[in-house]
């Protein structure tokens, strides 16, 4: 389990590459994300919103990530509202490796930048620190590089109960 401020991320194995997050807010009412292998959210339901995306591409080559690999997910968002031909992908581009400290632990880090396109218009970029031991995202860091820069992170990690 890991935790921030207001945040509770309890992160499961649930069939194959597929991650189980289920995420509380500081109240019962949460979200449950499905994700691959902890990085690429598959689909997001909770009291407001659902989410959820098909992969064209195969996401088995994704792993195991390597510096200055690039990959480009094709996706189509399962979404009722979204015309039928709009094109959207990730753009994954593993940067390098890091230590990332969580309480007393060490755990070696991609850091992996991605955007989502919609077509070729930029929706969305940012920059995971994943840790492949963990299958989980513990770190996003938005607006890299720039005065806004900032890091949403875990701060705590906890032994899930069985």
């Amino acid at each position: 389990m890991l935790l921030q401020v207001d945040t509770q991320s309890e992160f499961r194995k649930h069939y194959g590459p597929i991650v189980k997050i289920t995420n509380r807010y500081g109240s019962p009412a949460g979200q449950t994300v499905f994700s691959y292998r902890g990085l690429i959210d598959l689909s997001r339901m909770g009291a407001g919103s659902q989410q959820a995306l098909y992969a064209l591409s195969d996401l088995k080559n994704l792993f195991p990530l390597k510096k200055g690999a690039r990959h480009e997910i094709s996706f189509v968002p399962l979404n009722p509202d979204e015309p039928v031909n709009t094109q959207w992908s990730f753009e994954l581009d593993v940067t390098g490796q890091e230590t990332f400290k969580l309480e007393n632990c060490k755990y070696k880090v991609w850091k992996v930048r991605q955007t989502t396109k919609k077509g070729d218009e930029q929706v969305d970029v940012w920059s995971a620190l994943y840790s492949p031991d963990l299958e989980a995202t513990l770190a996003k860091i938005y607006d890299e590089g720039t005065a806004n820069e900032y890091i949403v992170r875990y701060e705590r990690i906890r032994r899930l109960q069985q």
